[in-house]
């Protein structure tokens, strides 16, 4: 079980045998597949997630999933014969990317073969050349930021999480069902901000709102008077507020200005700041406001009801908690598939697991019996179906439209379906 101490730590695996920088080790025999004698090594997966910084709160419920994945691959007899190890590295705070091009250093130094992480898409971009030159393959549970999707360095980079030309294409939508004629985007200035903002926008002028301004921000600034004054006198409908944990302090100076709820402004909160932020913010700051985040298509409540029980309490929330869980799954099942530590086989075989064709199977046990009898396989994911792309992008995905109550907590109110192309 990972139980992260939500400050920095590396735990380093003893005992792994070494692989060059996570690439094929010459062991002078070809390369066998499902079916074939089978290729005996350890699966050590390097896991780089938040426990300090902007984005801890996400560490409950990714390090539940984790944990979940971790103890049903273990326990249905590991990968290549062996039980899977985990090396566990911090991200640390978007804002100091420094600690995790340090910690994404330790991962390669440790050979590990894949990469669960990073889970913010402006930490994953300045660490995705890092796997991509060390040959190790990269599967992040919740990099939804748009300039990932055609980066010139993900040769071995995956995601469970949707891309937010879909979030963003479903949250201008309800703005515009909402009937708001006009919106002020507030965003944090990195890949995840500004990406889902300029999607946001675009989808929203296309079917006839208007964008009176795009404020990005420094995330960092020790304040954000003059830039809420400045949505103060644009006096739009409705606020957009793309951000991350600083959310609470723009909030609160938003109320502060008189451009709350109170005072007639409609609010929409993205992933990124989708807390349950009760006594944080007066009573009813929140009442009525609305935020997206990528959901699964039916909640998964039995998988819930487990993800509390890996977390030895009742999550807040259970965000990327499901697709931290896939993560990891899709990483083992591509490597029994495979039969081999080569990381581009493996990479092919992760595709073709996850989309098929083959017979559909869930959990660890069911799908990699499947595979040890030489048959295809279609993963069907706690996070839904993740059907990636030649790229390693799932295509479709459903977004959930939240509603928020006097008490500053939300309740799910209805799923909407999205995809690319």
């Amino acid at each position: 079980m990972i139980r992260p101490n939500f400050a920095w730590r590396s735990v380093a695996v003893l005992g792994v045998a070494a692989l060059a920088l996570g690439a094929c080790a010459d062991n002078g025999e070809e390369d066998v597949g499902p079916g074939d004698e089978a290729f005996e090594d350890t699966l050590n997966v390097g896991v780089i997630l938040p426990q300090s910084g902007q984005l801890a709160f996400l560490a409950g419920p990714m390090f539940a999933g984790l944990d979940l994945a971790e103890e049903e691959i273990n326990a249905g007899g590991g990968v290549w014969g062996n039980d899977i190890q985990l090396t566990v590295v911090d991200e640390g705070d978007p804002e100091t990317p420094d600690v995790a091009v340090t910690n994404a250093g330790t991962l390669v130094r440790e050979n590990v073969n894949a990469v669960v992480g990073a889970a913010a898409s402006g930490i994953t971009v300045n660490i995705i050349e890092i796997f991509r030159d060390a040959q190790i393959l990269q599967v992040s549970p919740s990099n939804t930021g748009i300039p990932l999707d055609d980066h010139p360095a993900r040769d071995y980079y995956f995601r469970t999480a949707p891309s937010d030309v879909m979030q963003g294409t479903v949250l201008a939508e309800e703005i515009l069902a909402d009937r708001h004629e006009s919106v002020v985007i507030m965003a944090r200035q990195d890949a995840y901000g500004e990406g889902l903002a300029a999607q946001t926008a675009e989808v929203y002028e296309a079917g006839g709102g208007q964008v009176l301004d795009t404020v990005i921000y420094d995330p960092g600034a020790a304040d954000f008077s003059s830039e809420v004054a400045g949505i103060r006198e644009a006096d739009p409908d409705a606020v957009v507020l793309v951000s991350f944990e600083e959310g609470l302090r723009i909030m609160s100076t938003l109320i502060e200005q008189g451009v709350g709820v109170a005072d007639g402004k409609q609010w929409y909160l993205v992933d990124g700041n989708h807390e349950e932020w009760g006594d944080q913010l007066p009573e009813g700051a929140l009442d009525g406001v609305k935020a997206t985040a990528p959901t699964p298509a039916d909640e998964p409540e039995a998988f819930y009801d487990r993800m509390d029980e890996a977390a030895d309490e009742e999550l807040t929330t259970r965000i990327y908690g499901p697709e931290t869980y896939d993560a990891l799954m899709l990483i083992a099942l591509g490597a029994i598939a495979a039969n081999t530590d080569n990381p581009d086989e493996i990479r092919a075989a992760m595709i073709e697991v996850s989309r098929g064709p083959g017979t559909e199977c869930s959990g660890f046990q069911q799908c990699a019996d499947l595979l040890n009898d030489g048959e295809e396989i279609n993963y069907m994911g706690a996070s839904g179906p993740v059907n990636w792309s030649d790229i390693g992008d799932t295509g479709q995905s459903t977004i959930g439209i939240y509603l928020y109550d006097a008490d500053n907590l939300y309740t799910l109110d209805r799923i909407e379906e999205a995809q690319i192309g």
